[in-house]
Protein backbone atom coordinates (compact mmCIF):
# COMPACT_ATOMS: atom_id res chain seq x y z
CA UNK A 1 0.00 0.00 0.00
CA UNK A 2 1.23 3.47 -0.85
CA UNK A 3 1.81 5.73 2.15
CA UNK A 4 2.58 9.35 2.93
CA UNK A 5 6.28 8.65 3.55
CA UNK A 6 6.61 7.10 0.09
CA UNK A 7 4.82 10.10 -1.41
CA UNK A 8 7.16 12.57 0.25
CA UNK A 9 10.22 10.62 -0.89
CA UNK A 10 8.93 10.38 -4.45
CA UNK A 11 8.00 14.03 -4.64
CA UNK A 12 11.36 15.17 -3.25
CA UNK A 13 13.13 12.99 -5.83
CA UNK A 14 10.87 14.18 -8.66
CA UNK A 15 11.26 17.84 -7.78
CA UNK A 16 15.05 17.57 -7.54
CA UNK A 17 15.34 15.76 -10.89
CA UNK A 18 13.15 18.28 -12.71
CA UNK A 19 14.85 21.30 -11.14
CA UNK A 20 18.27 20.01 -12.22
CA UNK A 21 17.05 19.20 -15.73
CA UNK A 22 15.28 22.55 -16.09
CA UNK A 23 18.47 24.40 -15.15
CA UNK A 24 20.40 22.41 -17.77
CA UNK A 25 17.92 22.55 -20.67
CA UNK A 26 15.71 25.54 -19.92
CA UNK A 27 12.08 26.13 -20.91
CA UNK A 28 11.93 23.52 -23.67
CA UNK A 29 10.50 20.03 -24.11
CA UNK A 30 13.87 18.52 -23.20
CA UNK A 31 13.84 20.58 -20.01
CA UNK A 32 11.01 18.43 -18.63
CA UNK A 33 12.30 15.10 -19.99
CA UNK A 34 10.17 15.05 -23.16
CA UNK A 35 11.82 13.41 -26.18
CA UNK A 36 10.92 16.32 -28.45
CA UNK A 37 8.61 19.28 -28.84
CA UNK A 38 6.81 17.40 -31.64
CA UNK A 39 5.81 14.51 -29.37
CA UNK A 40 4.92 16.96 -26.62
CA UNK A 41 2.49 18.95 -28.77
CA UNK A 42 1.07 15.76 -30.31
CA UNK A 43 0.10 14.60 -26.83
CA UNK A 44 -1.47 17.96 -26.00
CA UNK A 45 -3.46 17.94 -29.23
CA UNK A 46 -4.69 14.40 -28.73
CA UNK A 47 -5.82 14.72 -25.12
CA UNK A 48 -7.54 18.08 -25.64
CA UNK A 49 -9.27 16.75 -28.78
CA UNK A 50 -10.50 13.74 -26.82
CA UNK A 51 -12.05 16.01 -24.19
CA UNK A 52 -13.78 18.16 -26.82
CA UNK A 53 -15.11 15.03 -28.56
CA UNK A 54 -17.00 14.15 -25.38
CA UNK A 55 -17.86 17.61 -24.10
CA UNK A 56 -19.54 20.23 -26.29
CA UNK A 57 -19.49 22.95 -23.62
CA UNK A 58 -18.52 26.45 -24.74
CA UNK A 59 -16.14 27.01 -21.84
CA UNK A 60 -14.31 24.08 -20.26
CA UNK A 61 -12.28 24.64 -17.12
CA UNK A 62 -9.02 22.70 -17.31
CA UNK A 63 -6.46 22.08 -14.56
CA UNK A 64 -3.09 20.97 -15.97
CA UNK A 65 -1.43 18.91 -13.21
CA UNK A 66 2.33 18.74 -13.64
CA UNK A 67 2.25 21.77 -15.91
CA UNK A 68 6.02 22.28 -15.95
CA UNK A 69 7.03 25.49 -17.69
CA UNK A 70 3.54 26.09 -19.11
CA UNK A 71 3.91 24.41 -22.50
CA UNK A 72 0.26 23.32 -22.67
CA UNK A 73 -0.94 26.85 -22.03
CA UNK A 74 1.32 28.14 -24.82
CA UNK A 75 -0.09 25.45 -27.11
CA UNK A 76 -3.70 26.31 -26.25
CA UNK A 77 -3.10 30.00 -26.89
CA UNK A 78 -1.71 29.26 -30.35
CA UNK A 79 -4.39 26.74 -31.38
CA UNK A 80 -7.75 28.28 -32.44
CA UNK A 81 -9.88 25.17 -31.90
CA UNK A 82 -8.86 25.00 -28.22
CA UNK A 83 -9.84 28.55 -27.28
CA UNK A 84 -12.84 27.26 -25.30
CA UNK A 85 -10.53 25.94 -22.58
CA UNK A 86 -10.18 28.02 -19.41
CA UNK A 87 -6.72 26.96 -18.26
CA UNK A 88 -4.90 26.80 -14.93
CA UNK A 89 -1.61 25.04 -14.21
CA UNK A 90 -0.26 23.25 -11.13
CA UNK A 91 3.11 21.72 -10.33
CA UNK A 92 4.90 20.60 -7.18
CA UNK A 93 8.12 22.12 -8.50
CA UNK A 94 8.58 25.70 -7.31
CA UNK A 95 11.17 26.48 -9.99
CA UNK A 96 8.70 25.58 -12.74
CA UNK A 97 5.89 27.66 -11.24
CA UNK A 98 8.32 30.52 -10.66
CA UNK A 99 9.17 30.50 -14.35
CA UNK A 100 5.47 30.50 -15.31
CA UNK A 101 4.60 33.42 -13.03
CA UNK A 102 7.43 35.45 -14.58
CA UNK A 103 6.99 34.36 -18.19
CA UNK A 104 3.23 34.79 -18.60
CA UNK A 105 1.57 38.16 -18.13
CA UNK A 106 -1.17 36.61 -15.97
CA UNK A 107 1.09 33.91 -14.56
CA UNK A 108 0.49 34.68 -10.88
CA UNK A 109 -3.24 34.16 -11.31
CA UNK A 110 -2.99 31.17 -13.66
CA UNK A 111 -0.18 29.02 -12.19
CA UNK A 112 0.09 27.54 -8.69
CA UNK A 113 2.29 25.24 -6.65
CA UNK A 114 0.38 22.05 -5.84
CA UNK A 115 -0.38 18.45 -6.71
CA UNK A 116 -4.08 19.06 -7.33
CA UNK A 117 -6.46 21.89 -8.30
CA UNK A 118 -6.94 24.52 -5.59
CA UNK A 119 -10.58 24.92 -6.58
CA UNK A 120 -13.26 23.01 -8.45
CA UNK A 121 -12.57 22.49 -12.17
CA UNK A 122 -14.27 20.62 -15.00
CA UNK A 123 -11.30 18.40 -15.86
CA UNK A 124 -7.95 17.63 -14.28
CA UNK A 125 -5.41 16.68 -16.94
CA UNK A 126 -2.12 14.79 -16.58
CA UNK A 127 -0.06 14.75 -19.78
CA UNK A 128 3.16 12.78 -19.35
CA UNK A 129 3.15 13.70 -15.66
CA UNK A 130 4.02 10.19 -14.48
CA UNK A 131 6.26 8.92 -17.27
CA UNK A 132 9.53 9.54 -15.46
CA UNK A 133 9.60 6.92 -12.72
CA UNK A 134 11.45 7.19 -9.42
CA UNK A 135 11.40 3.56 -8.31
CA UNK A 136 12.04 0.08 -9.69
CA UNK A 137 8.80 -1.19 -8.15
CA UNK A 138 6.05 -1.10 -10.80
CA UNK A 139 3.17 -1.64 -8.39
CA UNK A 140 4.43 1.05 -6.02
CA UNK A 141 4.64 3.64 -8.80
CA UNK A 142 1.21 2.68 -10.12
CA UNK A 143 -0.20 3.11 -6.62
CA UNK A 144 1.47 6.52 -6.46
CA UNK A 145 -0.21 7.50 -9.74
CA UNK A 146 -3.63 6.39 -8.54
CA UNK A 147 -3.23 8.30 -5.28
CA UNK A 148 -2.35 11.49 -7.18
CA UNK A 149 -5.34 11.02 -9.46
CA UNK A 150 -7.61 10.58 -6.45
CA UNK A 151 -6.65 14.03 -5.10
CA UNK A 152 -7.76 15.71 -8.31
CA UNK A 153 -10.81 13.48 -8.76
CA UNK A 154 -12.37 15.13 -5.73
CA UNK A 155 -12.01 18.55 -7.35
CA UNK A 156 -13.09 17.58 -10.88
CA UNK A 157 -16.74 18.14 -11.75
CA UNK A 158 -16.72 16.21 -15.04
CA UNK A 159 -13.67 13.99 -15.05
CA UNK A 160 -9.97 13.55 -15.67
CA UNK A 161 -7.66 12.90 -18.61
CA UNK A 162 -4.31 11.14 -18.39
CA UNK A 163 -1.63 10.47 -20.96
CA UNK A 164 1.12 7.95 -20.25
CA UNK A 165 3.72 5.81 -22.00
CA UNK A 166 2.61 2.28 -22.86
CA UNK A 167 3.82 -1.10 -24.09
CA UNK A 168 2.27 -4.52 -24.68
CA UNK A 169 4.19 -5.73 -21.62
CA UNK A 170 4.05 -3.23 -18.74
CA UNK A 171 7.21 -2.38 -16.84
CA UNK A 172 9.90 0.18 -16.09
CA UNK A 173 12.68 0.76 -18.60
CA UNK A 174 15.41 3.37 -18.21
CA UNK A 175 13.33 5.12 -15.53
CA UNK A 176 10.30 5.36 -17.84
CA UNK A 177 7.04 3.82 -16.62
CA UNK A 178 5.08 1.85 -19.25
CA UNK A 179 1.52 0.70 -18.67
CA UNK A 180 -0.37 -1.94 -20.67
CA UNK A 181 -3.41 0.02 -21.93
CA UNK A 182 -6.19 -2.49 -21.29
CA UNK A 183 -4.96 -3.45 -17.84
CA UNK A 184 -4.49 0.18 -16.87
CA UNK A 185 -7.94 1.06 -18.19
CA UNK A 186 -9.43 -1.72 -16.04
CA UNK A 187 -7.63 -0.35 -13.00
CA UNK A 188 -8.86 3.19 -13.70
CA UNK A 189 -12.43 1.94 -14.07
CA UNK A 190 -12.19 0.06 -10.79
CA UNK A 191 -10.86 3.12 -8.96
CA UNK A 192 -12.88 5.90 -10.60
CA UNK A 193 -15.49 4.77 -13.13
CA UNK A 194 -16.16 4.80 -16.87
CA UNK A 195 -12.97 5.24 -18.85
CA UNK A 196 -12.23 5.62 -22.54
CA UNK A 197 -8.79 4.60 -23.83
CA UNK A 198 -7.10 5.56 -27.08
CA UNK A 199 -3.67 5.30 -28.65
CA UNK A 200 -2.09 8.75 -28.81
CA UNK A 201 -2.00 9.95 -32.42
CA UNK A 202 1.46 10.33 -33.94
CA UNK A 203 3.25 9.09 -30.80
CA UNK A 204 4.51 5.52 -30.53
CA UNK A 205 4.07 3.57 -27.31
CA UNK A 206 1.71 6.09 -25.78
CA UNK A 207 -1.86 5.89 -24.50
CA UNK A 208 -4.48 8.39 -23.36
CA UNK A 209 -7.48 7.92 -21.09
CA UNK A 210 -10.58 10.01 -20.43
CA UNK A 211 -12.34 9.25 -17.13
CA UNK A 212 -15.88 10.65 -16.84
CA UNK A 213 -18.07 11.17 -13.81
Amino acid sequence: MFNRISQKLFEASISHAYTRRFKEKGAAAEGVFWASRLSQTARFDHILSQIIAQDASQNIQLADIGCGYGAMWEFIQKTPRFQNFIYSGYDINAAMIGHCTRHFSDGKQRFHIGRKPHRKTDYAVFVGTFNLCHTDDYDLWQDYILRQLSYSWREARKGMAINITSLANPGIQNQIFYIEPEKFKTRLEREFGRTRASATRYVDNDASFIIRK
